[in-house]
């Protein structure tokens, strides 16, 4: 009986990690190395849509973009600014979300959606169906970078170009996408229904 129960033990780790979606270690790789100069907790975040280097118009940004907002939420160091704000605060500066922002540009932006840094990155496109990314952690009050890093992340979604005009990027969702936004889905789920689990001792008199 103890042996059965030690296999057991055993296979519970294989099985979580197995139930974690393919390529997500690398985003959270990426978000560690970006944080890893920062200090305190007070910090709120902002993370820019991915342009490509060569200007190509495609939603392989919002994407990469969107699962490296997922991980730094997961992390829970620092708030982060929601997605749908940073956008429409580019849209209305009229500004190209890429790796290479002027001070005074990073400054209005940070003002705008009250973040303290921002994240900006740009997209690569390799010649064995992965895309490097190369994103900058940057302070909003100094426009200095405070970080930088680089992966090399696999395009496992089907994009398509995003629609110029109304800023809004689009693109075609996959099984190994809907995966990811189960996993995450169930993560935020499980986090909730630990909060509402816990009971509060009544005030003594």
């Amino acid at each position: 009986m103890k042996t059965l129960i030690a296999a057991l033990l055993l296979c519970v780790p294989a099985l979580s990690g197995a139930a974690e979606p393919r390529g997500q270690a690398v985003y959270r790789q990426l978000a560690g190395e970006l944080l890893k100069n920062c200090t305190g907790t007070d910090h709120k975040i902002g993370v820019a849509n991915f342009t490509y280097t060569d200007g190509r118009k495609s939603g392989d940004g919002e994407v990469v973009s969107e699962r490296l907002t997922t991980e730094l939420v997961r992390l829970g160091r620092f708030k982060i600014t929601e997605r749908k704000d940073i956008q429409q605060v580019f849209a209305e500066l009229k500004l190209q979300a890429s790796g290479v922002m002027n001070e005074d540009s990073v400054r209005n932006v940070g003002r705008m959606v009250g973040a303290d840094l921002l994240i900006l990155g740009t997209l690569s496109e390799l010649s064995d169906g992965r895309i490097e990314v190369n994103a900058r952690l940057v302070g909003v009050a100094s426009g200095e970078i405070v970080s930088a890093a680089r992966v090399n992340v696999r395009k496992d979604w089907r994009g398509k170009p995003g629609g110029a005009g109304d800023g809004q990027v689009k693109f075609k969702r996959d099984e190994k996408l809907e995966q990811y936004d189960k996993a995450i889905r169930k993560y935020m789920d499980d986090k909730a229904g630990q909060q509402h689990s816990v009971v509060k001792e009544p005030p003594s008199f």
